[in-house]
């Protein structure tokens, strides 16, 4: 540690950097260390008989009492996944999460897998404003498969740091827009080092937006009057929330198969996504 300089601002990756999965960014100025997303990666074929890949923690041990917090952006398992690991090796004061991340973060760390007893998981919004020692943070909304996506802006003594969490433009989505206002704004006033995360983002073209997914869905459930099985993303709030209402609306209803999917159905209903409880067998 002896090469650092007080004045410098470090930023650095334990995941994620040349690999899917395992996202873990570190901020680090003088005596404090903000994480950013502690997430796991899953084996190939060559590592039989392992569950999970996380990042190696040594350094976050050795330098616990510098840090700050960890920030979630959302709530995909390779951006919480190493949670529950990462509060049994290094004292982590508070996590900040979105709404969906942290009821997900929550029902992960209290499952008989882990039962961890942890109490200062705080929930952000767009509209958030935090403040530590070094590091001030504001947040953006960003479109992605799952609900409550977040982009950070972090001010550091030596300018700004964007990290967009998983993100793709979306100009027609299912659920709230993307702040591009704020996104235009931060840019214009100045950007030192942006972290971006988008699946495909060096392929020329657009994505298919989510509405067009969403209207496919609806065609398929008025056409066909027997049996639907739909295999999906459980994290995918507002996929669900379509498909919920689409049944309700052609008469339908539904079975749910698999511990996250009604785990993301719970934690839908909870935060008020879904409404339509009656639908469900």
């Amino acid at each position: 540690m002896k090469f650092l300089r007080n004045t410098e601002t470090y930023v650095f990756a334990l995941g994620g950097l040349g690999e899917v999965g395992k996202n873990m960014y570190c901020i680090m100025h003088n005596d404090r260390i903000l994480i950013i997303d502690a997430g796991v990666s899953f084996p190939d074929d060559e590592l039989l008989g392992i569950d999970y890949i996380i990042p190696d923690y040594s350094f976050l041990k050795e330098n616990e009492h510098k840090i700050d917090g960890l920030v979630i952006t959302h709530g995909h398992e390779d951006h919480v996944g190493g949670i529950p690991w990462l509060l049994k090796t290094v004292k982590i004061p508070v996590i900040y999460a979105p709404k969906q991340a942290a009821s997900l973060i929550r029902k992960k760390l209290q499952s008989r897998d882990h039962n961890i007893k942890y109490n200062n998981i705080k929930e952000y919004d767009h509209n958030t404003k935090l403040k530590f020692k070094y590091f001030g943070l504001e947040f953006f909304r960003v479109n992605h498969s799952i609900a409550d996506s977040h982009g950070i802006k972090i001010t550091t003594p030596n300018g700004v740091i964007v990290t967009t969490g998983d993100f793709k433009f979306d100009l027609t989505p299912i659920g709230p827009a993307a702040d591009f206002h704020k996104i235009a704004k931060i840019g214009s006033e100045g950007v030192k080092l942006l972290i971006s995360d988008s699946t495909n983002a060096l392929e020329e073209g657009f994505s298919i937006s989510e509405s067009k997914v969403d209207e496919a869905l609806g065609r398929i459930v008025r056409k066909h009057n027997g049996r639907i099985i739909i295999a999906t993303f459980a994290s995918n709030i507002w996929r669900l929330k379509h498909i919920i209402e689409t049944c309700e609306k052609e008469g339908r209803k539904i079975v749910l198969w698999g511990r996250s999917m009604n785990n993301s159905i719970e934690i839908g209903i909870e935060a008020g996504y879904i409404k339509n409880k009656s639908v469900f067998v």
